[in-house]
């Protein structure tokens, strides 16, 4: 498994207004045609995605996985897009509607990717998780929720969900999405007053997002990665940017 390393950035995350031709439509195989083509070099399969690669993606078509995902509501249909590469610093994220209106482009995911959509009620969301080391031996995986509107997407909730350390797992699980707030259950803490404890994030206005002012588990797992003694054992991922790419 590829290692990364557990530090604090800004989010790197583009959100637009969908504004394309409502007359273009698209399906899945289409659209990955397109990124395939896109990622071979060609321009202008690239233009029609709206820009969805830079420069250091052309002719980088050695991608761990291009995976797309769906959701049709009515006459609606909202595409994810997954990038991976062994380089974290190539994985995007990025949701479409049916007629290639570009919503969102997200650039700061690491590691071993994988996303699913949920509708609940008439709110859609995206769970993107990944998975990644630190300290070599340590795996983590973090929850990424993006609210899906009729022209536009954001992200709305983040944090760490697993923490395995040697045998030992503990999680957090979302319990519940509402419009005010998210409720999560830590589970598999050794500590008590943790252990099957909840925590609230509750939404902000300003950011637009869910923040929890405890952030129970990101607490737990930063302090017990901290504590945390080894020895160096496995080679770096070999981009400086993608030292500098886990937001807990």
């Amino acid at each position: 498994m590829r290692k990364f390393f557990f530090t604090f950035i800004a989010l790197s995350i583009l959100v637009f207004s969908g504004c394309g031709s409502e007359g273009e439509q698209i399906n899945e195989s289409e659209l990955r045609k397109l990124i395939i083509e896109a990622t071979a070099g060609d321009t202008d399969a690239n233009a029609r995605l709206k820009g969805l690669l830079g420069t250091n993606h052309i002719g980088k078509s050695d991608y761990n996985q291009l995976y797309i995902d769906s959701l049709y509501i009515g006459d609606k249909h909202f595409f994810s897009v997954l990038l991976e590469y062994f380089d974290p610093s190539l994985n995007l994220f990025a949701i479409y509607d049916g007629n290639l209106n570009f919503f969102l482009l997200d650039k700061s995911l690491n590691g071993y990717l994988n996303s699913e959509w949920n509708k609940m009620g008439d709110r859609k969301f995206v769970f993107v998780q990944e998975r990644f080391l630190t300290k070599d031996i340590l795996t983590l995986d973090r929850l990424s929720i993006y609210e899906v509107f009729d022209s536009s997407a954001a992200l709305i909730y983040r944090s760490l969900s697993q923490f395995k350390k040697d045998s030992v797992v503990c999680s957090q699980t979302v319990e519940s999405i509402t419009p005010n707030f998210i409720l999560t259950k830590i589970s598999g803490i050794k500590d008590i007053e943790i252990n099957n404890q909840p925590d609230t994030f509750y939404f902000n206005s300003k950011s637009e997002n869910y923040i929890s002012e405890k952030n129970i588990f990101n607490s737990y797992v930063k302090k017990d990665i901290g504590d945390f003694s080894w020895i160096i054992t496995k080679p770096e991922i070999p981009s400086e940017e993608s030292k500098n790419r886990i937001q807990p």
